[in-house]
Order: C-alpha cells, then structure tokens, then sequence
C-alpha cells in the first residue's frame, strides 16, 4: 500500500549541514515565478520593445533586491502589471513560462508540490487573445511540467482582482469551476484595493465555487490592517489567508484563525522586500507569535524569481541563520503546508488530472 506522499518524503541536503524535506509552496505567482532569463526570451521572440536594452540591466530593473526594494503598490504599478503581465500573455508566453516556472522548482529546489497562481485576465492581452485559449495554455505547460516529472504535484489558483467589477470576477469564478477537473485548485483575492471592493460582495458566489470544489485563498493583512482579514473571515470563511502577517497584532483574530483552522501563507524574503514587514527582528516577531498563539503557517515564496536568492531552499535557509526560526519551526511549517494543500494528493492517476 502506498504511503501517504508527506510521510514518504526523501530529503535533500543543505550546504550548512542537516536534511530538508522535499519542499511545498503554497503561495507563488505566475509572473514573479518566471526566470528573467525566460521573460527575455519572450521578449526577443515576440519582438517587444523593452525600456532596457541590456539583459543585464532588464535583471536589475526588475528584481528586487536588499539595496533595490520597493513597495508593493509601486512594483504592482511600475513592473509586475505593465511589463510581467505583458510578457507572460498568450499562449505560447503562458505555456512556456507554466512550464519552465514549475520543471524548474522541481529540479533547482526539489518542490514536490507546487500551487501557481495567477488572474487570466491578466495574461489575455486585454481580451485579444480567447480566455479559454489562455487558460488551456496554462493546463498544458502545467501538464508538460507533470508529465516529465512524476513526482512532482501542481495546481492552479485563478486570482480575483480587488479593481475588477464583480461581474468580471464572476467569469474568472465561472472558468475555474470548469476547469476544476483539469487541475485548476482554488481561487484567490489579489491586487491592492482601490477603494471600491468588499469581500461581503463575494459571499454568495464564493460559496457557489466552494460546492463545486474549490478551495478558498485570499490576500489580506499584507499592507492592510487587520479590519481587511476580519471581513475575509466573516464573508468568504477561506481555508487560507495570503500573507495575513498583520494578524499577529489581533489577539483576538489570532483566536478566531486557531478556531477556525485558517492557514497562513507567510512569504518572508516577499514581505521584507516590498517594506511589508520593517526587518528581521519584526520578522521574528511576528512569526513566533503565530507559533505562541497556535496559529498555522506556511513558508512560501510569491516572487521566488523576482527577489534575489529568494527560492524556497534561500528561504528556509534565512530563516534559520538569522534565528528567524527554529528547525523544528520549519519541520512544522513544511509540514502544514503538505497537510493544507489544495491539491488532492491521494489522485489514483498519480499527479495528473486526467
């Protein structure tokens, strides 16, 4: 009888000594998870006029660094939607950039489980290029990743944009109830609030996804405050919270998240980067309150290929050399994030969906 895959995990060694599992992320974006390298490519390809000329200063311009940070508003606006967006829509960009972002989490980080999200709408050229077109284009870089690594596991969350109406967030809701079977996991709030969205809008046509098995993510408690996170409790009642590092300030939100059994996606390297979190010290602050009030967290990498040395291994490996974190703290965490996964891992057709 084949073991459950989190208690059949090899291990992969560290360069500071020990052993790691095989790794999960949970919270990784399309855009940010293809290599610069790859969005070149594109580029070239596809005969885009690019503000930099040099691939070199293309890298710079667009990876996040500790000398080179920015907020979030600012990369959203300045980099993430008008150049990554761009490059990694249509078809064939989607295809390869699924394809290459989880082969290569698979070989460079040995992650045997891998959630990528992503709004296609964003990846359509503005509605130039068939929704569904795109989406199947996701599918099968998805597929392709899976197919040549079999012991890799991946989905797919589609993203909800907080600046989109509500009847345009509904067809993204819609696409993913039907490709559901096709690997498409859960749904997710994302973007910064522009003044006009409230989660209470969503009630009804979350729980119109959720009975057709999707599971619930959102963004929140990120730059905003803790009010955000109570309303995505109450409305949207989500297995999961994006980020959520501005609960550890709620005593009582903590409560309701431990109650609740609701998992925290934490994106450490992420939050430093875009001023989210000030330093270490706020880092380990407000990681080992979550520990202290019994509230689940995951370690993920959102921007693995936008932040420098930000893949997962770079990850677990800051944590604990800066004493962030515990060993046993990140044997939890790799932990939570196998047993609050999206993705059935008990599939009898191994890790496809067909």
């Amino acid at each position: 009888m084949e073991r459950p895959i989190q208690e059949s995990l090899s291990t992969i060694p560290r360069p500071n000594g020990g052993l790691f599992c095989n790794l999960a992320d949970l919270h990784a974006h399309i855009g940010t998870s293809i290599p610069p390298s790859v969005y070149w490519h594109i580029a070239q390809s596809e005969g885009y006029k690019l503000s930099k000329r040099d691939y070199h200063e293309f890298v710079d311009f667009v990876v996040l660094d500790p000398s080179h940070k920015s907020t979030l508003k600012e990369y959203l606006d300045s980099v993430y939607h008008p150049i990554l967006d761009k490059l990694s829509s249509g078809s064939l960009a989607l295809e390869k950039g699924v394809y290459e972002t989880m082969s290569g989490a698979y070989r460079s980080n040995n992650i045997t489980l891998l959630e990528l999200r992503g709004n296609p709408m964003k990846h359509n050229r503005d509605g130039e290029v068939d929704l569904d077109h795109a989406i199947m284009a996701m599918l099968r870089g998805m597929e392709r990743a899976l197919l040549e690594y079999p012991k890799l596991h991946a989905g797919l969350i589609f993203c909800l944009d907080r600046q989109f109406s509500i009847e345009k967030n509904a067809i993204i809701i819609d696409k993913a109830i039907k490709y559901h079977s096709r690997g498409v996991v859960g749904l997710d709030f994302s973007n910064y609030d522009n003044g006009s969205f409230h989660f209470k809008d969503y009630a009804t046509l979350i729980s119109k996804a959720r009975r057709a098995g999707l599971k619930i993510t959102a963004h929140s408690g990120e730059t905003d405050d803790t009010n955000d996170i109570w309303d995505c409790v109450t409305y949207v009642k989500p297995n999961r919270i994006g980020h959520g590092i501005r609960a550890a300030y709620d005593k009582k939100l903590m409560k309701i998240l431990h109650e609740k059994n609701i998992v925290l996606e934490v994106c450490p390297l992420s939050n430093l980067m875009t001023r989210a979190v000030k330093d270490n010290n706020e880092l380990t602050y407000i990681l080992q309150t979550f520990f202290e009030n019994k509230v689940k967290i995951t370690i993920n990498t959102d921007w693995p290929e936008m932040i420098k040395d930000a893949h997962l291994v770079k990850q677990y490996e800051y944590l604990e050399k800066n004493n962030i974190l515990t060993k046993k703290q990140i044997e939890q965490t790799i932990k939570w994030s196998f047993q609050y996964t999206f993705i059935n891992l008990k599939n009898r057709h191994g890790n496809l969906y067909l």
